[in-house]
């Protein structure tokens, strides 16, 4: 079987839940001896070209995260004119070849446009609700990552069961258990935070529920009898100015630290230095750092809706993630009852030892394999 894959999200999307996706996937499914080679499509000096996987330039795999990511994506009119068996789009079909006529599969991730478009950039939702519903048709295979993705998908495009797969994701393996006190030095050392604090990181769209979660740290700063601090980490987008002035209206600028965009590799030491970690999102359709963190030992707070509880189990406390009250008291329960801290520690290390990027390439493999047959 010779594969071709969309790897635009890899270069332009650093950091991304869909490039962590795509890099992992990628890394784990060369190992099979039916991949004879994958090609892949790649940006590269401001044109996009088409590359065998083992001769990929080296200074291309560092990528170049592009702020205009979902504009130049939807931009992009390549041909697909290199003999490939199967063709995989790893970012919810967009951008997919217009003249591709080899058996091909989407990962269709979640369908956010579509159950809060309210929460859409105007550019996404028009080229989502003016290309998805034939791209999911023409598709040989959809893979999503959750069930709650899954039934969302059939709610909105009638997708039968043989049509669709499962594969949920995994923590990377960079995500790891370390000595808290060593984590938070480093913090201190090259970022300046010299408190204890809870953490959040994962996007700054409004479904990601930030200002809720500021208003919830206020009543946790003032019924805690520790200072404490919660640092919002992220490309600061366009609701910044927004919850910056939330955070000023609450009296809270000593306290709420927005870090801007961090590199993957200093992750682990935020995650290990953490006291909570919240993750209080209105909807995903599957949500990597919950996981992340429970892979560093670190416990969460997060979101009782959409796939999340499928994801986290009984590993971590959950809130409405439209009561600030009950964010708060959840918080602060972790905050106040070391045991109760310990339990869900390691509960959530063992949580994370279920999913694994193997288990995610295998089941991805066998969608390949039966489409071909």
């Amino acid at each position: 079987m010779i594969l071709g894959m969309d790897g635009r999200v890899i270069t332009w999307h650093i950091g991304s839940g869909l490039a962590t996706y795509t890099t992992n996937l990628l890394t784990n499914i060369q190992k099979y001896d039916d991949l004879k080679n994958i090609f892949m499509l790649y940006p590269y000096d401001n044109k996009t070209d088409i590359f065998d996987i083992n001769s990929v330039p080296r200074n291309m795999l560092m990528g170049e995260r592009r702020q205009d990511f979902w504009n130049k994506v939807y931009q992009i009119n390549w041909n697909l004119d290199f003999p490939v068996d199967f063709f995989h789009n790893t970012v919810n079909g967009i951008g997919l070849p217009a003249n591709i006529k080899c058996k091909h599969v989407i990962t269709l991730h979640d369908v956010i446009p579509y159950v809060m478009p309210e929460t859409v950039d105007r550019s996404h939702l028009d080229y989502t609700f003016r290309h998805t519903p034939d791209v999911v048709q023409n598709a040989s295979h959809i893979i999503t990552v959750s069930n709650y993705s899954k039934s969302d998908i059939q709610r909105y495009f009638g997708v039968s069961d043989d049509k669709i797969t499962v594969t949920h994701l995994a923590a990377d393996d960079i995500y790891q258990p370390m000595d808290r006190e060593k984590a938070r030095s480093v913090i201190f050392n090259k970022y300046g935070v010299d408190r204890h604090y809870i953490l959040y990181l994962g996007g700054f769209s409004p479904r990601k529920n930030i200002a809720r979660l500021i208003q919830a740290f206020q009543k946790v700063r003032d019924n805690y009898e520790k200072p404490i601090d919660l640092l919002i980490l992220g490309e600061h987008q366009r609701s910044y100015s927004f919850l910056w002035g939330l955070t000023e209206k609450l009296n809270l600028t000593d306290n709420v630290k927005f870090l801007n965009f961090i590199p993957t590799d200093d992750l682990p030491f935020f995650y290990n230095g953490a006291d909570v970690f919240v993750y209080p999102s209105l909807y995903e359709g599957f949500g990597l750092p919950p996981l992340e963190s429970m892979q560093c030992g670190t416990p969460v707070v997060t979101s009782n809706v959409s796939s999340i509880p499928e994801i986290v189990g009984d590993a971590a406390l959950l809130a409405n993630p439209y009561n600030i009250d009950e964010i708060g008291e959840q918080i602060l329960k972790l905050l106040t009852d070391s045991s109760l801290w310990t339990r869900h520690s390691l509960l959530g290390l063992a949580k994370a030892k279920e999913y694994s990027w193997d288990k995610t390439a295998e089941k991805t493999m066998e969608v390949y394999r039966k489409c071909l047959t």
